[in-house]
């Protein structure tokens, strides 16, 4: 008995690990571009949102605004296509 709990657990625990590799793998693969500068607050980073133009080619055509890990308390503004 206690062995079909071990194999259980572990056929759970492959399974839920194929199943993050496959996140990853899409998630690796969208096109994004984080921009150059940081805001001070959300709001602004979302009123600058509109006016930012991408140092890369491509069809930017989305934004969003996330926390900025290395500067506490700014946001870095995210474009995406």
């Amino acid at each position: 008995m206690k062995t079909k709990r071990s194999i259980r657990v572990a056929v759970a625990g492959v399974l839920a690990f194929a199943g993050l590799m496959t996140t990853g793998v899409g998630t690796s693969n969208a096109a994004t571009l984080q921009t150059e500068g940081t805001y001070p607050s959300r709001a602004a980073c979302y009123a600058a949102g509109p006016g930012v133009k991408a140092t890369t080619a491509g069809n930017w055509n989305s934004f969003w605004c996330v926390p900025d890990r290395v500067a506490a308390g700014s946001w870095r503004l995210v474009l995406t296509n």
